[in-house]
Order: C-alpha cells, then sequence, then structure tokens
C-alpha cells in the first residue's frame, strides 16, 4: 500500500521547488491580460512604454508591471495535486466569465509582440498563514502564497510561494499616479466658465511675497495655498471619454501657472464628483532656457561650475516636462 502511494504521487512531487513558468523570457512579453469575475485589465508596451489600453492607452507604473513580470519569471512550486473539476470553485479556480457564479478566479495571460499567447494562469485563492500581532486579535492571517492552475494543465494545481497581490484586473490600480510639479512658480491666474477672472498672483522670484493684480496683498497662506495645489495632486483614475456631460469639461474653471523656468502649465478643471474629486484637463508647454547668463563679476572656475550646474537642473527640468507634456 505504502509503494502504491508513493508511485501515484511521485510525478506531482517531483515538481515540487521548479519553477512554475520555466524558460519564461520576460523582454519578450509585449502585453499582460488579467481577467476577473467583474473587470477586464490589458497592459501593452508601445514603444516601450507600458499603458493601460483600457484607459486610452495611459502610462501604466511601470515599477509595478516589473514587480508583477518578475515574480511570474521567479515563481516556485511548493504543492502539486489533482482537482477534481467539481472542486475548483471551492479553490477560487473556476474560469471567470459569465458561467461562474461563485470561486471564479483570476485569468492571467502574457502574450509576445505578434499577439501569441507565452503562457496562460489561472490565479485562485490565496493561502494565509496566522502570526502573533498586535491590536484587538491576537492573530492575523498574512498570505504567504496562491493556489495556481497552469493553462496547459486543467486538472493540476499548484500552491506558489507568492500571493500575487499586484495582480488584480482592476485598471485604475494600474495606472502611473505621477501628474504635474510645478516648480518655482512665479505666477497664477484662474477664471471661471463664464471667462471672468477670478484672481491673478504674481512674484519676481520664490524670495518675494505674492502681489495680486492691480497692487493689492493678498493673504499670503491662501496664495502658497494655491501654488502648492499644482505640487500636490494625486491621480485616481482616468476617463476615456472627457467629453461626456458628466465630466463638465466644456464650461471649465481654468488655472494657468507659468514658472521661473519659461514653462506653462494650463489646468481645466470640471465637474466635482460625489466623493470630492475633480475631473481635471492638464497641458503643458513652453521649456526652460538652453543657456545661462554668466554674471558679471564671475570668475572663469565659478563659471564652469555654474555652467555645469546649469546644464545638470535643465536635463532633469525637460526629463520630467517629457513626461508631464504626455499627460
Amino acid at each position: 500500500i505504502m509503494q502504491s502511494q508513493r508511485t501515484a504521487w511521485g510525478p506531482a512531487d517531483s515538481r515540487i521547488g521548479q519553477r512554475l513558468v520555466a524558460g519564461l523570457k520576460l523582454e519578450g512579453v509585449a502585453e499582460i491580460g488579467l481577467r476577473d469575475a467583474s473587470a477586464t485589465l490589458t497592459l501593452a508596451r508601445r514603444n516601450g512604454t507600458w499603458v493601460v489600453k483600457e484607459r486610452a492607452d495611459f502610462p501604466a507604473d511601470a515599477e509595478r508591471v516589473r514587480e508583477l513580470l518578475l515574480k511570474l519569471a521567479e515563481l516556485k512550486i511548493v504543492q502539486a495535486e489533482p482537482v477534481a473539476e467539481a472542486q475548483r470553485a471551492r479553490l477560487g479556480l473556476a474560469e471567470p466569465g459569465a458561467a461562474a457564479a461563485t470561486g471564479a478566479g483570476t485569468a492571467l495571460e502574457l502574450k509576445d509582440g505578434t499577439g501569441k499567447t507565452m503562457t496562460r494562469l489561472l490565479l485562485g485563492k490565496k493561502v494565509t498563514a496566522r502570526t502573533a500581532a498586535e491590536g484587538p486579535s491576537p492573530e492575523q492571517g498574512v498570505p504567504t502564497g496562491r493556489y495556481v492552475m497552469p493553462g496547459t494543465e486543467t486538472g493540476n494545481v499548484a500552491l506558489v510561494s507568492d500571493p500575487l497581490g499586484a495582480a488584480e484586473a482592476k485598471p485604475d490600480a494600474w495606472l502611473s499616479k505621477d501628474l504635474i510639479r510645478a516648480e518655482q512658480v512665479r505666477s497664477i491666474a484662474a477664471s471661471g466658465p463664464d471667462g471672468r477672472q477670478r484672481f491673478s498672483l504674481s512674484r519676481t522670484s520664490d524670495s518675494y511675497d505674492w502681489k495680486l493684480a492691480g497692487g493689492g496683498k493678498p493673504d499670503l497662506q491662501k496664495a502658497q495655498d494655491a501654488v502648492g495645489s499644482l505640487q500636490g495632486m494625486s491621480l485616481s483614475d482616468v476617463v476615456p471619454d472627457p467629453g461626456s456631460a458628466a465630466a463638465g469639461l466644456d464650461r471649465p474653471i481654468v488655472i494657468r501657472a507659468q514658472t521661473q523656468d519659461g514653462v506653462t502649465y494650463m489646468l481645466r478643471v470640471g465637474s466635482k464628483t460625489a466623493d470630492d474629486r475633480y475631473f481635471v484637463s492638464i497641458s503643458v508647454s513652453g521649456e526652460p532656457a538652453d543657456a545661462r547668463a554668466a554674471g558679471k563679476s564671475e570668475t572663469a572656475e565659478e563659471k564652469e561650475k555654474q555652467d555645469k550646474a546649469f546644464a545638470e537642473n535643465r536635463a532633469r527640468l525637460m526629463e520630467k516636462l517629457e513626461r508631464e507634456k504626455k499627460l
């Protein structure tokens, strides 16, 4: 009996410790598809940049994409066993779709540049381990692994060594959250939907106080708050159809800001949502000067040092502008 059991379990046990996706060449992956019971996500590589197809090809979080691909390439099998069709839903491994009432998993598919499928996995329930933790509950579950069914082995289930928490079919979660960072703003003005100016502020440099158009003196804290908004916005989601009536961008509040470096930021602010967020359209124009005016009393050594610092700062600004203009 013991020999019979060992023979039956031999093929499954031989896979323990091996990589789930053997020989995966990450440089050949051109598309990542994720689909669960309620959503679909497609990450595509366009000219070396990962984008979210469901969000009008808006840039994706490259680091998150890289992390997922690396984990897929390194996944190790810690347990393998056959599973009956009737038991798949219990492990969260039912195929996602209209027919899957409960227990649907997340289908993950990698394709190359020709559209050919490189690998397909069905991700099921996560496995948790108990660990001592402070708080009202003495024990909390920490995800340590996940049940996975390779696309070519519909009768076998593998337990892998990573929960693959990033593999979720939520387009908004994969967007690059970086927005504009307006540096050294020298003027900012806002006008309402009727075109009338609401306020206009300016200053000579960062060391000078703000002044209102016409010579008035503003509340300096409010002025600083207005500028701070151009440096602390966070992206929640991207609207593929910004022309929809709900966005309210047909009659926006227009904010125009100019920096000491000659860059202009234009924001068109539309409707406010129920959760205190705003629809915003962004455009960026201009670029910093390509040369620096030397001071009258600069020595040759000082000029060389200042020119080098200027060139390095300009290169940094140009890289930032290239990303911001894509917004």
